[in-house]
């Protein structure tokens, strides 16, 4: 088994990877990416990853042919060569290289990045007792759809919530609406049903989010799709977040505040075991 990096065409240790420095993903974030995990050398999900990636492209105008030049093949192969099983893929498409200026110069051949790395899961202890969040402003863009790399208020927020003890974060607009994680979405269960904020602009439109709610829907459990007040989280009888790495993580307290009776809740129990039969696991 062995991390691999890919860089336009050519396979290699990750250290040897390199990009230009005058690569617009570098100097103005102009790119987009995905992360897709394996199981046991299976990719899971992948067609609708490379849906989201293709929506993000053309949110951004990023000129890529994935007909002509289809990333899957790439994408097998680096699984193959790496040997890694459990494995984790980042996806990254750049507009390319070009002096630098805010104006996009035409013709750039975008430059694409992948990396292949074994897939770590969470820490036992994270799982058993649930994640320790709070919540925050949400100072990013309007388009969270995009899945850009320009994280950097997710970073920054996150990393707070890490210095000051906690597991992550919650952004929540300034009208007090829920909106999602620093890298993950989130359910409320209340009343025994799941509650999303809209699937709009404002949060991306999670992959494993998507799994999920066909997971509720075949364990019964209905999925209600509106905006969530601040209020309605705080009374909600169980939280947890999903996402390619966290899978489906439950949220055991809110701003020093129990989440129900502060343990993993019984709805998100299922619909784990869910996701884990489901995925062979």
């Amino acid at each position: 088994m062995v991390e691999l990096a890919y860089v336009n065409g050519v396979f290699g240790p990750i250290a040897e990877a390199k990009v230009s420095i005058e690569d617009r993903g570098f100097q103005f974030g102009d790119s987009i990416y995905e992360v897709i995990v394996a199981y046991d050398g299976r990719l899971f999900l992948v067609e609708r990853h490379m849906q989201r990636l293709r929506r993000s492209a053309a949110g951004i105008g990023l000129d890529y042919d994935f007909d002509c030049q289809p990333l899957e093949p790439i994408i097998t192969e680096g699984l193959r060569r790496s040997d890694l099983g459990d494995a984790l893929i980042y996806i990254q498409l750049t507009r390319g290289a070009a002096p630098r200026s805010h104006a996009i110069p035409a013709g750039l051949t975008p430059t694409v990045v992948m990396t292949f790395k074994l897939l770590l899961p969470l820490p036992a202890v994270l799982r058993s007792r649930g994640a320790k969040v709070i919540t925050t402003l949400d100072n990013r863009w309007a388009n969270c759809y995009i899945k850009a790399t320009t994280l950097l208020p997710n970073v920054l927020a996150k990393n707070e919530a890490i210095r000051r003890g906690y597991d992550d974060v919650i952004f929540v607009a300034a009208d007090r609406e829920v909106r999602e994680c620093s890298s993950a979405n989130i359910f409320l269960v209340s009343g025994g049903n799941l509650h999303i904020p809209p699937r709009n602009e404002s949060i991306l439109h999670g992959v494993t989010q998507g799994f999920l709610i066909e997971c509720a829907e075949a364990i019964g459990v209905s999925v209600r799709e509106e905006p969530i007040p601040m209020e309605s989280l705080r009374r909600a009888d169980e939280v947890f977040m999903s996402g390619t790495a966290a899978e489906v993580l439950a949220i055991t307290s809110i701003d020093d505040r129990a989440v129900g009776d502060g343990r993993v809740g019984p709805i998100t129990q299922h619909l784990y075991d869910e996701f884990l039969r489901r995925t062979g696991r």
